[in-house]
């Protein structure tokens, strides 16, 4: 049994742990918790200890194994029951979409994002794809999404919602922070999940902040698989020549409108909202990354723990 002295020892990296997904308002069980604690050496029956210790004390709270902070309550956990019900039917459509998405031209791996990738999703949620794309194709795969959505979607993002393009050869994410930590470390693989394993090892840099995070750790859930011959009797139909200029014209065509509809921004956001290179496409024009470290780093100062 660990002691009072042990168990507060882990009560500041479980609660930087929560306090992060708290923002969510998205309780965590002790194994996700173990994958996202910041200290790599906590064995899991020491850390199921110290939850309880914590629980006891009220420093925590618990309800149906799911941990949340103390200004929460027991409505915390019953809202994600009924989200991940929801989840569950967005992640079938979710898999429909991919079935076509996997034999579109030059798409080489399909990932989910955003609230789906915790298999949760509400009445307001859409579903969010990282494509990875074959090089120096990446701006034909994405006008020819943006075409789709805008003429048989009605412009509309519920059920495809595609803001994140890179390439094969550039599967490292620049961002090296918390929110960028979780995003990459939170992605699940919809289509081609070794492609997905080559991307979480060119992005070890998020064992910086959960030394504990492996993908087998992880529930990886089934996606969809095939569509090559397809895909490439599609792709041999397109000369490479007329392709290299196609992609490199639609990437300036791209450049050009962010500047337009966003007139008057800082280049540096332009550089992080609006980035576009060959070979990545990130279009965020709310980008909520600030805002959610400022609210996670004033979430850990009402708990008394000081941000590094």
């Amino acid at each position: 049994m660990l002691d009072t002295v042990d168990i507060c020892l882990l009560y500041a990296p479980i609660v930087r742990v929560l306090a992060y997904y708290d923002l969510f308002a998205y309780p965590l069980t002790a194994s996700e918790i173990h994958i996202f604690l910041p200290e790599g050496d906590v064995g899991a029956d020491e850390l199921n200890e110290s939850l309880a210790g914590l629980v006891d004390q009220g420093r925590l709270g618990c309800s149906d194994g799911y941990y949340y902070l103390p200004h929460r309550d027991s409505a915390i956990v019953r809202r994600r029951l009924v989200m991940e019900k929801r989840g569950g039917e967005m992640w079938r459509i979710a898999r429909m979409v991919a079935s076509l998405i996997r034999v579109t031209p030059f798409v080489r791996g399909i990932f989910i994002s955003g609230q789906l990738c915790r298999y949760i999703a509400d009445e307001r949620s859409d579903i969010d794809y990282f494509i990875v794309t074959a090089p120096r194709r990446l701006w034909i795969v994405r006008t020819f999404f943006v075409f789709v959505r805008r003429l048989f979607l009605f412009n509309s993002r519920k059920y495809f919602c595609a803001n994140y393009f890179v390439t094969t050869e550039n599967l490292l994410i620049r961002e090296r922070n918390q929110y960028a930590a979780c995003e990459v470390a939170s992605l699940k693989p919809m289509y081609n999940r070794d492609l997905y394993h080559a991307f979480i090892t060119g992005n070890s840099w998020v064992r910086d902040f959960y030394p504990n995070f492996s993908p087998e750790l992880m529930d990886l859930r089934p996606g969809v698989t095939g569509g090559e011959r397809l895909r490439g009797l599609l792709e041999r139909c397109v000369p490479a020549r007329l392709a290299d200029s196609l992609d490199e014209w639609l990437m300036e065509r791209t450049r050009r409108f962010w500047r337009r509809k966003f007139p008057g921004r800082d280049q540096k956001v332009y550089d992080v909202s609006f980035r576009t290179r060959r070979d990545e496409s990130r279009a965020h024009p709310q980008d909520q990354s600030p805002v959610v470290l400022d609210r996670y780093r004033m979430n850990l100062r009402n708990y008394g723990i000081l941000d590094d």
